[in-house]
């Protein structure tokens, strides 16, 4: 094969190679609507279940409290602290967060059951940080109320877009495993020192 052929050769294999990418980014994007739309429409058309998901995180929320030695009542999706109350609207819950990470996950082109793991591990985390964040909020609140509010509107909501963002990125890794290294070269067999003489019968 000549320098021109392999040349041409070559330019066709990484023309392949970008179709394919392409065609996977634009594969993934289709999916990804796709997983957050009907995710979306489902609890849109549910609406009991996001209530009674309010209710469960106020209630829980609550708890964490009271076991801090708070007095705490709870009513509805509206639990109330000393010299505070707080109301669980959907957005408090964490919901939307769960469903963008989960729509990512299954989009993405892994085994089915990878995107289990990463789908149930992941909700569970972000339920778990979301229960945190209304802890920290309540804490905070109890002693400034417009304290509260700027953490709540600005640092948790970034906050929350970081733990997405780094819990995908966590399970990538997962399903990709640890990178091989490279092994070493196995080393040529060593000749042993001819002498001065080069080795000359006399």
């Amino acid at each position: 094969m000549g320098q021109a052929e392999r040349k041409k050769a070559e330019e066709q294999v990484g023309q392949q190679a970008k179709r394919s990418s392409r065609n996977q980014l634009v594969r993934f994007l289709i999916l990804f609507a796709f997983f957050a739309v009907a995710f979306f429409a489902l609890f849109y058309f549910w609406s009991g279940a996001v209530q009674r998901f309010q209710e469960w995180t106020a209630a829980a929320s609550a708890w964490i409290l009271s076991l801090l030695g708070f007095s705490i009542q709870v009513t509805g999706v509206v639990y109330s602290c000393p010299n505070l109350a707080i109301q669980i609207i959907p957005e408090c819950t964490g919901l939307y967060e769960m469903i963008i990470f989960s729509a990512v996950v299954l989009a993405y082109p892994a085994l089915w059951w990878k995107k289990l793991v990463g789908v149930v591990a992941g909700v569970a985390i972000l339920l778990f940080l979301n229960l945190v964040r209304l802890l920290v909020l309540a804490l905070i609140g109890m002693r400034d109320a417009q304290l509260m509010e700027w953490v709540h509107l600005y640092l948790w909501q970034l906050t929350l877009i970081l733990f997405v963002v780094g819990l995908f990125f966590a399970w990538l890794s997962w399903i990709r495993g640890k990178p091989r290294k490279a092994e070493p070269l196995p080393l040529a067999p060593s000749r042993p020192p001819q002498s001065a003489e080069g080795g000359k019968k006399h």
